[in-house]
């Protein structure tokens, strides 16, 4: 991921312009990308320091600086760098130093004898001189290992770094507004699922006719706090908004050390963009599998539970009247009677969320479903009357697979059950 200093970027009025690699500047561009690609392939099984020295000795005019460097900065992204250090070199050090610091106390500087201290400690702990002086600073980022490199031809770097300046801009935003529209109702079911892997909170609406959905996404820079895991999340969720057929988007920025709101506008069809391609039929299954952690170790919980409510990873677009489009995370089927209840994991969600629901549930929800509120956003589950076709579920840290259970059959009790022909 790139940052907002390594974006190259005009400001047109009120609006902030991303600046792609143009056509004459291309073949310099592959050159750098080739340059980089070959040296992390070259220096797997060295130390970052020695990867990054030789990168710096990469040629590069004073105008290509910026690009160089974003560049690098896309390739190390894709380096997996470790530690190699067999012994802690936190304990060699204090070890050394102390032992150093004694030396240098008894002794005058003339006769102090750096070899003969390091063999000495190096005495102390089994090991040779050698070993000590490599391992001493082994936990520093330079002397890091680069493991192995996953790297990706010069043209598709280059294709991430435009993707990637986009992103970047995203970091800054603080709200978001997209169109999108596809021929298929899987690009949507993709869509709306991914928002909800990212925990981005957003609202859904369709457009007349059903030519497509209007999204609102809220940025990083309208939250008080984690402000950049939430940018990193919004960010990774561009692919997906581009892999639908046409799309537009729009953010409200903070854009530079003064925080100067800005706007940003982003138009497609544009393939060149996405990594991600448009998705395929036979993709459907593990797109609908793709869960938030917390909701697919629930979901593994809750298929060892015996009874006739079967749970699965929900593929419906629930339309919620004053609210918008939905997609719960959960549907439960139950195999004798054909009745579905579903489940909408609202932990991330803000409590101005929460309530909306509630006000709807209380109006009379179309489909039962069951809320599950993180305990954050203080709202009780009494909020919800008990004749209702929908439940609070509140948890702590940890969503209960029973709990779930037990919600979902005493929200189906409360509907007339459908007739199977």
């Amino acid at each position: 991921m790139l940052t907002a200093e390594l974006v190259h970027v005009n400001r047109r009025g009120d609006r902030l312009v991303v600046i792609p690699v143009s056509d004459a500047e291309r073949p310099r561009a592959l050159e750098l990308a080739t340059a980089y690609i070959d040296l992390a392939r070259a220096h797997v099984g060295q130390t970052r320091g020695t990867f990054l020295e030789a990168c710096d000795a990469v040629d590069a005019e004073p105008r290509e600086q910026r690009l160089a460097r974003g560049l690098l900065k896309l390739v190390v992204d894709r380096c997996d760098f470790e530690e190699d250090a067999a012994h802690d070199p936190m304990e060699l050090r204090r070890a050394l130093f102390t032992r150093a610091a004694t030396a240098r106390r008894e002794a005058d500087h003339a006769n102090f004898d750096r070899a003969a201290i390091l063999a000495a400690s190096a005495a102390d702990h089994g090991l040779s001189s050698d070993t000590v002086e490599r391992a001493l600073f082994a936990d520093l980022p330079d002397a890091h290992i680069l493991r192995e490199a996953r790297l990706l031809s010069p043209e598709a770097l280059l294709a991430e770094h435009h993707l990637a300046q986009h992103q970047a801009v995203l970091l800054r935003a603080s709200a978001v507004r997209a169109t999108v529209w596809s021929t298929t109702p899987f690009a949507y079911r993709r869509l709306f699922h991914k928002l909800k892997f990212l925990r981005l909170l957003h609202r859904i609406e369709k457009l007349p006719k059903n030519t497509g959905y209007r999204l609102h996404i809220d940025g990083p820079y309208s939250l008080f706090e984690s402000v950049t895991k939430y940018g990193l999340q919004l960010a990774l969720a561009l692919p997906a908004l581009m892999a639908c057929d046409r799309f537009a988007i729009e953010a409200d920025l903070r854009w530079g050390r003064d925080r100067q709101p800005l706007r940003y506008t982003l138009r497609g069809p544009a393939a060149e963009l996405s990594s991600h391609g448009k998705g395929k039929p036979d993709d459907e299954h593990a797109a609908a599998s793709e869960l938030p952690d917390e909701v697919a170790t629930l979901l593994a919980d809750l298929c060892t539970l015996p009874g006739p409510w079967r749970p699965s990873p929900c593929g419906t677009i629930l339309d919620l009247p004053g609210i918008g489009q939905c997609m719960p995370d959960l549907e439960f089927v139950h195999q004798e009677t054909g009745q579905r209840v579903y489940l909408e994991v609202m932990g991330f969600w803000s409590r101005d969320a929460v309530w909306k629901r509630i006000e709807l549930a209380r109006q009379g929800l179309p489909q039962p479903v069951v809320f599950a509120v993180s305990k954050h956003l203080r709202v009780s589950e009494a909020a919800l009357d008990d004749d209702l076709p929908a439940a609070l579920y509140v948890y702590a840290r940890v969503m209960n697979a029973p709990a779930i259970l037990r919600r979902v059959q005493e929200v189906a009790s409360r509907v007339e059950c459908p007739t199977r022909d």
